[in-house]
């Protein structure tokens, strides 16, 4: 994909983007905001954890809901952002200055403790705005968007979603609320790897469904699913699916704990190495006659070596799967 190409992907979604941010705008001055405002709402989430010593790694996960009512109309601002910094294992260096020949063992007496420092091992960032216009006739609803995401663990770098369509709220009450949508989108993605077998940019299908349940006066649980598909290619789809448990521990605070499932049914392409395990032959048994070869054998062993032929590539796992325990603070 060309960066024009992916360039108008962007200009689109901020076009999008703006489009929300107008409606929501809009609404406010046609005469919402006056006695049917509802107001704003904003939920944020924060998961920290920190090891130092025999380990060295932290991982952070934030997340932040931003809302805007009105009595017929809503606008949500969602960013959900993880990242986690490892360090490879300690290692002795040894001092420079020592002379040794090919084939011998330097001397280890002088060496040094090395730690590495921490560099970045996983990497996952989400956005996205709707505008909801509820209640056209009855339950229905529109609702248009837009999404940007990126996860360099699956291979995908920037995916642009632009969306449309009509809504449901099947429930709107004090205890329960079961919303869905469905419309079309536009999908601009950029992988880790060129795929001759995917389209970089497709219309598609867009479903979504959101559901919470107040347990108790504390506890509530709630599951969100968003599905994608490709209209030209129906095995390229992707889910992402996420449900959770919340306990209020006072008005503003609470423990969450939640679990993720994200799935590219066809999943981006990576580059990776070619290995062969290989055995050693000397049909004469005796070296540098030039009849030696290498046979390829099933597993490890004492006179096994591991020889990189080539780099070839591999489909990265189609599933990925994120827990998450998090305070959550209310504004």
């Amino acid at each position: 994909m060309g960066s024009e190409e992916l360039g108008m992907g962007r200009i689109i979604l901020l076009g999008c983007i703006a489009t929300v941010l107008g409606g929501g705008i809009a609404t406010a001055q046609v005469g919402d905001d006056t006695e049917n405002t509802v107001g704003w709402a904003n939920e944020t989430e924060l998961s920290l954890a920190i090891t130092e010593g025999n380990s060295n790694t932290d991982s952070f996960a934030f997340k932040n809901s931003l809302k805007r009512s009105w009595k017929h109309s809503r606008l949500n601002l969602l960013f959900d952002g993880m990242r986690t910094n490892n360090a490879d294992d300690r290692f002795l260096l040894i001092d420079p200055g020592q002379v040794f020949l090919p084939g011998e063992q330097p001397n280890l007496v002088a060496t040094e403790v090395i730690t590495p420092s921490k560099d970045p091992d996983a990497e996952k960032y989400f956005f996205e705005g709707r505008f909801t216009k509820k209640r056209l006739s009855g339950t229905r609803s529109w609702n248009t968007g837009g999404s940007w995401d990126r996860n360099e663990d699956a291979g995908i770098l920037n995916r642009y979603i632009v969306f449309g369509g009509m809504g449901n709220h099947w429930i709107d009450g004090p205890k329960f609320n079961l919303e869905t949508s469905y419309g079309l989108s536009y999908t601009d993605r950029e992988e880790e790897a060129p795929d001759p077998e995917k389209e970089q940019e497709f219309l598609g299908f867009r479903l979504t469904a959101d559901f919470d349940y107040l347990v108790r006066p504390t506890t509530t649980l709630s599951y969100d699913f968003t599905g994608n598909l490709n209209f030209e290619d129906r095995s390229d789809y992707s889910i992402d699916t996420a449900a959770s448990v919340s306990v209020a521990m006072s008005r503003r605070v609470s423990l969450k704990a939640s679990i993720q499932l994200l799935n590219n049914n066809e999943p981006a392409l990576e580059d990776v190495d070619v290995i062969a395990l290989v055995t050693l032959t000397d049909p004469d048994g005796t070296p540098g006659t030039g009849d030696e070869f290498f046979e390829t054998v099933a597993g490890a062993g004492p006179d096994v070596f591991e020889i990189t032929i080539r780099e070839g590539q591999a489909r990265k796992s189609s599933h990925d799967t994120v827990v998450r325990t998090s305070l959550v603070i209310r504004f």
